[in-house]
């Protein structure tokens, strides 16, 4: 029995042997090996010897129809293929006969000795056939070995094979209107009004400007011949070695973010990635990091706790979209100079793995940060040309999610258009269908580090306005308004909004320029104001230097900024517009009942405030005119023409401003009258699945409305005091409203009416209420839309 016994363990010894060696004789952690040893050549496919190969030879298929066939492949979740290429393009894999997937390859430099990793996820079943072949239009390939296992097979991620992500597990689905009808923007945005950027990444070394990445490999153009003079030809010194070369000795991100926080902004924005496609965090869908390449620092994360620390809201800028990167900076690298010495060398982009053999870069592949070669077909949205259906379309949004998960962002931006009809450069430009998935997924995942509240902010631009990204599906844009804060770069609103925007601006270039003019303190104050008093906020750079330092002038303008706001900031943080955005120099805006005048180019006399005339729908009796800042008594006379406000003697300067006349002409008026009411949109107002209006004209408390088409939605807020009334329109067709104080019902309005339109009726009145705070929700009982228009609370 013992010598049987000893012969079945050799036995099966043996057949653990032979059955490894079956599966390529070798195997790691959950992964399966198998070399093209173990497979079947199909239509001529054929063996090419190579001393690197796993098994001493590859499998070459260069022609449709050759293809490799591996059998009884065990269960798997995700399938690499080791392979050598010379081109650009697809192969196909085939489970089990089923419909041929592509697999994106790209060139490896040669086809024998420098191997890449096509990976891909794919359901494999047990006993399975792995076919990989060539189909029309598929590229020449040699084939090494497959890899079969769940997990990360123990390889980094192929970022050009990356499945569609999908959307967080939430209340959030990837539809506009859904979205709109659960989303609200959170107070803390609604009250900051005002952020600082750091808009800063490697383009900022060479110190030329924005666009450096691009501008570089461009023929003629004034960032190519500085680059040509100051670094050499960019086929032999391109921008990955700018990346390289980024030093960042002089960034102290405490001593800026105390700056910041000193100018009086409220949230702070880290570039997280520009068009250029180097990612300044640690990614794990980029190997071209700034952890990785040049300063070995992850700056977002760095951002993050600083800002943190400080109090501030944390946002991340990504500018790496689709039509951005892959559109309109990758494809200019594939190119050469047209004239000169170097005419026809390609520039360095066109480098790859084994081209690094030796050099700094040796080991990463230059089609990670610059694309595997491609063309966009100006101006036409078909499959192979769109930016959205590229393979780096699904990369952009799987390094989002990375960025969101590790760091948590309070707000994320994208420069990019939330719809897709404009196009820019020739390229379509929008984020389209990705859109709506991309924000779902941030709303979704950011209740899982907020508790289960959205209290988060997307923005994204082309929502309405000049550059309307959505004239081919115009009847989604007030959706889209209330799913997320639009944005638009240097170009203020040109009336008041009825839903939060923010305007992103900058003091000199967006990237460091050598020689850059700034704009200064008074200039920026009043473009703040312009924005403010609109219903906007404004997100401002102070430009760095390459190496993370600001120019002297840039912290004496920021310092000049946070003095003004210590004084005036009330006309500023948790303010909202007033029914007019302003006249002439002075700009409106209300806050806890007062009604503010800024006054952007005062001459140190008596002025006229024509909007706060008496018998106004919104302005009532004036009682008191103060100016901010100053102790000299404000006289005032208000009638049918305005409000004459005029000082009793000299005003002084406000104190700690450098700029003599942001100092002087820009004051603050701070009016006390006997409506200051609580509007249906001050801070803290609730109103999910209302829709806002403004500008009406139609007599209505600040010229403003949330209105209710649904029959069940609820608009609440908090107040304190004994008694409420509700003012609200009554119109024909108008349906009727509940009033519950504190949980309970305590009455029902019915705001139809069988005349004309009445403005500013008190519709119900709730008295006798114990004295404190309480808690009001109105609630449309149909049948018909209804309105809110103001609280007066007593």
């Amino acid at each position: 029995m013992q010598i049987k016994q000893k012969i079945q363990v050799i036995i099966f010894i043996l057949l653990i042997i032979i059955a490894a060696q079956c599966f390529g004789a070798n195997s790691e952690g959950n992964s399966i090996f198998l070399d093209v040893s173990t497979a079947e050549l199909v239509g001529g496919a054929k063996q090419v010897t190579d001393s690197e190969a796993s098994g001493g030879y590859l499998v070459s298929l260069t022609e449709s129809g050759q293809s490799i066939k591996f059998t009884d492949v065990p269960t798997a979740g995700k399938l690499a293929i080791r392979y050598t290429s010379v081109e650009v393009g697809t192969i196909s894999v085939t489970v089990n006969g089923q419909p041929a997937r592509k697999v994106n390859v790209h060139s490896s430099g040669a086809l024998t000795g420098s191997f890449l990793h096509a990976i891909i996820d794919v359901e494999i079943p047990a006993n399975t056939t792995v076919t990989i072949s060539l189909a029309d239009n598929d590229v020449a390939v040699n084939i090494d070995q497959i890899i079969v296992g769940n997990g990360d097979l123990g390889l980094p991620p192929d970022i050009w094979n990356l499945p569609p992500l999908k959307v967080a597990d939430g209340p959030y689905s990837a539809d506009w209107k859904e979205i709109s009808s659960v989303y609200a923007v959170p107070e803390w945005w609604r009250d900051a009004k005002f952020g600082a950027w750091s808009h800063w990444d490697p383009q900022s070394m060479p110190e030329q400007g924005d666009w450096y990445a691009r501008g570089m490999y461009m023929q003629r153009n004034s960032q190519y011949n500085y680059h040509l003079e100051n670094f050499g030809h960019p086929s032999e010194y391109g921008y990955k070695d700018i990346c390289n070369d980024w030093v960042i000795d002089k960034w102290d991100p405490n001593e800026l973010m105390d700056l910041y926080v000193e100018m009086g902004a409220r949230y702070f924005m880290a570039m997280g990635v520009h068009h250029d496609n180097f990612d300044c965090w640690d990614s794990t869908y980029q190997p071209w990091n700034s952890v990785n390449v040049g300063p070995k620092v992850d700056v977002v994360g760095t951002w993050e706790k600083v800002a943190r620390q400080n109090g501030l809201r944390f946002g991340i800028g990504f500018h790496n979209t689709p039509g951005r990167t892959w559109g309109q900076f990758m494809t200019v690298r594939y190119t050469s100079d047209q004239t000169g010495p170097k005419q026809g060398v390609p520039y360095d982009a066109m480098q790859n793995i084994l081209d690094g053999k030796g050099k700094w870069w040796e080991g990463m592949d230059p089609v990670d940060l610059y694309g595997p070669k491609h063309t966009i077909a100006r101006g036409q949205r078909r499959p192979e040309n769109d930016p959205l259906l590229s393979p780096f379309a699904n990369q952009f949004m799987w390094r989002v999610d990375d960025a969101i998960t590790k760091y948590h962002p309070d707000m994320i931006y994208f420069d990019e258009h939330a719809g897709d009809s404009q196009t820019d450069l020739g390229v379509n430009m929008g984020l389209g269908f990705l859109a709506p998935q991309l924000i779902a997924n941030y709303y979704n995942k950011s209740l899982q580090w907020n508790d289960g509240k959205t209290d988060v902010v997307i923005n994204l631009k082309g929502v309405g306005g000049r550059y309307n990204s959505f004239q081919n599906s115009p009847e989604l844009l007030p959706y889209v308004d209330r799913s997320l804060v639009k944005s638009t770069e240097a170009i203020i609103e040109p009336e008041i909004m009825a839903y939060s925007f923010q305007t992103e601006t900058t003091i000199a270039d967006w990237h460091y320029k050598t020689g850059q003019r700034y704009k200064n303190a008074k200039e920026l104050v009043g473009l703040l104001m312009e924005n403010v008093c609109r219903n906007g906020t404004m997100l401002l750079n102070l430009t760095q230097h390459g190496r993370g330092d600001l120019d002297p002038e840039v912290t004496r303008i920021a310092k000049d900024i946070g003095a003004w706001l210590k004084v005036n900031g009330e006309a500023v943080y948790s303010s909202r517009p007033f029914e007019v955005y302003g006249e002439d120099s002075v700009r409106y805006t209300r806050n806890n009942g007062n009604v503010y005048a800024t006054l952007l180019d005062w001459q140190g006399g008596p002025i006229t405030l024509k909007a706060l005339h008496a018998g106004g729908a919104t302005i009532g009796k004036v009682s008191k005119v103060e100016m901010l800042g100053s102790d000299i008594e404000i006289t005032f006379a208000q009638n049918e023409q305005g409000l004459i406000v005029t000082p009793s003697g000299a005003v002084q300067l406000l104190p700690g401003i450098d700029n003599q006349i942001l100092a002087s002409r820009c004051r603050v008026l701070r009016i006390t009258h006997d409506k200051g009411w609580f509007n249906d949109d001050d801070p803290g107002a609730k109103y999910i699945g209302w829709t806002r209006r403004c500008n009406l004209g139609t007599g209505d408390f600040n010229n403003d409305l949330t209105i209710s088409n649904t029959s069940g939605d609820v608009w609440s807020c908090s107040f304190t005091g004994s008694s409420v009334s509700i003012i609200a329109p009554k119109e024909a067709g108008y349906g009727k409203i509940e009033i519950q104080i504190d949980g309970k019902t305590h009455a029902t309005a019915d705001l139809s009416t069988t005349g004309t339109r009445q403005a500013q009726q008190n519709v119900c009145e709730v008295k006798g209420l114990a004295s404190g705070k309480h808690t009001i929700d109105i609630i449309n009982r149909g049948p018909g839309p209804v309105a809110i228009d103001v609280l007066v609370v007593q």
